[in-house]
Formats: structure tokens, C-alpha cells, sequence
């Protein structure tokens, strides 16, 4: 496995995070239910396997915890475990995946989930709900996206089970088909970053009227999923920014961490789409 030596921000050894993962061991570019899978441009296998021991590395070595779930032949995408649920301390909402091309990854992790003492719900019959793919937690709330994986109607089961009040946006731009790839919270600096031009006019008035800093990302960031990233006290683990973005980050003193993960980028995943948080 590479090693990735990296300078924190802070003490990042002094951290609570932990991480769900799914090893590539079948990932590859199948089909396309997203506009960033082309079967004509597959991913190089070998170095999908090199640059997801990099993050793996480079998380373990920041102090979090992983743990991780079996791949399965057949479910190329188990992957991205962002959309295996949403947890929230002992209780997870499991995913009911809009595509039928991921459908067969759900009873792998309830039966994950299950196996490692957490009480599973699920989203009633006949509403597709993505996980943390498209949930946010915000403060005392949480952010839900809509209009692509994720059914509005799942939104108020979520919060139930949850106990927590949500706040519904809905996704415009197909490009950033869940929330995960266009809003970021950062709750150490009370930082929402996001990209107005993947929201509704109307989710874009919710969004700005949080109370919160905003920062809004340039097009060519938000291209480069840059809110599709993970922090690590203060560390913002992503693919790649601009240096405008850097500039701005350092304002709230946040280092960018910057991880070639250019494969999984072919099938529209970062970062943040590799993980779920535990």
C-alpha cells in the first residue's frame, strides 16, 4: 500500500471520524446512470486500486477509524458507500437506490449494519432514498436533496426516524445528482460551501438564508467536485480545486489536501462519495 506522507492542519491525530469503505476490487465502469459514466472511457483498474489505498492511507494515517464491508462481484459501484444509508449514532437509514444497476448493493450493507449492532430502518415501498448521498447534517437539522436519487417523499420518514427537522432542496443540474457532489458543510468554522447553479432558484433561498458563512463555488470547482470532500479537523480531503478556492479556505484557516482519485471522478464519484460517515 502507499504511504502518503501529508502535514496536518492542527492535530488531525486527535480525531472522532469514522469511515465506512468498500475496497475496488470489481469497480469499473459497467453502465451509465450518471453523465459522468462513459463505457468507452473505462477506468484503468490497477490504478483505481493505487489511488484508493492512497485515501485509505491518508484518512488512517489522519487517526480516523475505518471500517470496511466486503465488494461483491457483480456491484461495481459498492464503492461509493456514501449511499449505503445515513447514521446517525446506532441508527442507520438503508438506502432504496433508484437504479436497478445498484439495487443488489442494499442487502449487503443491512446486513452489514445489522451485523454490527445498528437498528436499521427503511424508507417505505416505492421511494427511492440515496443515504448520505443526498443528506447534509446541518446543525440541528438535516439537508435533504431531491430530483434525481433521492424522492421528496422519503424526506419526512428520514426525519422522523432521525428525530430531526430537514430542510428539502431540489437538484437541477444532472451533473451533481446527489447533494454530496454540490453542498459541503463544514461544521468546525460553520462554513456551508456550494454551487448555486445545481440547485433550484427556490433551494438556492434556502441555502442562502442559513445561518451561516456561504462560500459559492466557480463552476470549474464545483466541475471538479470539490464539495464532494471530507474534513478532518480543518484538512479538506478532495480531487482537486483551484487556487482561488485554496485562498479563500485559508481565510478560516482549512488546509486542501489534494488526492489524485481521477478514476473514480470517470463514474462521477470523489472523496466524499467513498465514504460514510459512522
Amino acid at each position: 500500500m502507499e504511504i502518503y506522507h501529508i502535514v496536518w492542519y492542527y492535530d488531525a491525530m486527535n480525531t472522532n471520524k469514522h469511515y465506512l469503505m468498500c475496497m475496488p476490487t470489481w469497480f469499473a465502469i459497467s453502465y451509465e446512470i450518471n453523465p459522468w459514466m462513459k463505457m468507452n472511457n473505462p477506468a484503468d483498474a490497477s490504478l483505481a486500486h493505487k489511488q484508493w489505498d492512497l485515501l485509505y492511507s491518508t484518512i488512517t494515517g489522519s487517526g480516523a477509524k475505518v471500517s470496511l464491508i466486503n465488494p461483491e462481484d457483480g456491484l461495481p459501484d459498492m464503492v461509493f458507500t456514501a449511499n449505503a444509508g445515513l447514521v446517525k449514532d446506532n441508527i442507520v437509514i438503508l438506502s432504496r437506490f433508484m437504479h436497478m444497476e445498484r439495487q443488489g448493493e442494499a442487502k449487503y450493507y443491512e446486513k452489514w449494519f445489522s451485523g454490527h449492532g445498528y437498528h436499521c430502518h427503511l424508507i417505505p415501498d416505492g421511494s427511492a432514498f440515496e443515504g448520505a448521498g443526498d443528506a447534509v447534517f446541518y446543525k440541528d437539522q438535516i439537508l435533504l436533496g431531491y430530483g434525481f436519487r433521492t424522492e421528496i417523499n422519503s424526506h419526512k420518514y428520514a426525519g422522523e426516524v432521525m428525530g430531526m427537522g430537514y430542510t428539502s432542496l431540489e437538484l437541477i443540474n444532472n451533473h451533481f445528482y446527489h447533494l454530496d457532489t454540490c453542498l459541503q458543510y463544514i461544521d468546525d468554522v460553520n462554513l456551508i460551501i456550494y454551487y448555486p447553479d445545481a440547485f433550484s432558484p427556490d433551494s438556492r433561498r434556502k441555502i442562502e438564508g442559513l445561518p451561516s458563512d456561504i462560500l459559492r463555488l466557480s463552476k470549474e470547482d464545483a466541475f471538479l467536485f470539490a464539495c464532494n470532500s471530507i474534513c478532518i479537523n480543518r484538512n479538506v480531503l478532495l480531487y482537486k480545486s483551484s487556487d482561488v478556492l485554496a485562498d479563500e479556505l485559508k481565510k478560516y484557516e482549512i488546509k486542501i489536501v489534494s488526492l489524485d482519485i481521477s478514476e473514480f471522478m470517470k463514474s462521477g464519484g470523489s472523496v466524499r462519495c467513498m465514504v460514510l460517515d459512522l
